[in-house]
């Protein structure tokens, strides 16, 4: 077994700065929606305007209001329908977007995954996401949740996460430490770091 890399969230940073789409899934309540939150304030702070969509009502305003002047360049949304959410995608052709967030990118599809259709627009919004971040050069962030009562540790249609996204990122805990582990792509030393919460966060330890 290798030794994991552990660089204080350097090297995380530095692998969301070069992908093209970014995803982070993992238990509730592991961090996910904080890790979104810092990094859309680093990434975005400079390199603006950037979207974030928040689809679960987790997303925490009073984090934001309380650096507001780190969010100027960030526009916030919320959506609560995988037809909703899907619109506003198409939308983004007509947007000058540098960086799309997405809190998380498949609950909309969990509620509806029993409906005929639900899939074929699940798998249409992760291409079409997939084109327009190719053709227009925009960044794409993003969490996913975990199926509740699994024994492994697997987002709902992680077989299509995996194949649109170029680099994923599992978020858990371990020994009450919260845990960000480098699931693709794959290096022969895990990158694992660790990082806490607080009141501006995520916090690299």
């Amino acid at each position: 077994m290798g030794i994991a890399i552990r660089s204080r969230g350097l090297r995380i940073h530095d692998l969301v700065s070069k992908s093209a789409m970014c995803l982070f899934y993992g238990v509730a309540g592991a961090g996910k929606t904080n890790i979104l939150l810092t990094l859309t304030r680093d990434l975005c702070r400079e390199d603006g305007p950037c979207l974030y969509i928040s689809t679960e009502e987790t997303l925490h305003y009073e984090k934001v209001g309380k650096q507001a002047e780190n969010y100027a360049n960030t526009l916030f949304a919320e959506v609560h329908e995988l037809d909703k959410l899907l619109e506003l995608f198409l939308q983004l052709s007509y947007m000058d977007f540098r960086i799309l967030v997405v809190d998380s990118i498949n609950s909309l599809y969990r509620a509806v995954a029993y409906e005929e259709s639900s899939l074929a627009k699940f798998t249409f919004s992760l291409g079409f996401l997939r084109s327009m971040s190719v053709q227009k050069g925009f960044k794409v962030l993003a969490s996913a949740q975990v199926r509740a009562g699994e024994d492994d540790v697997e987002a709902s249609g992680m077989s299509l996460l995996e194949y649109y996204f170029d680099t994923v990122f599992q978020v858990g805990f371990e020994r009450d430490k919260r845990f960000v582990k480098l699931v693709k792509p794959k290096y022969k030393v895990p990158l694992v770091n660790y990082f806490e919460i607080n009141e501006k966060g995520a916090v690299w330890v």
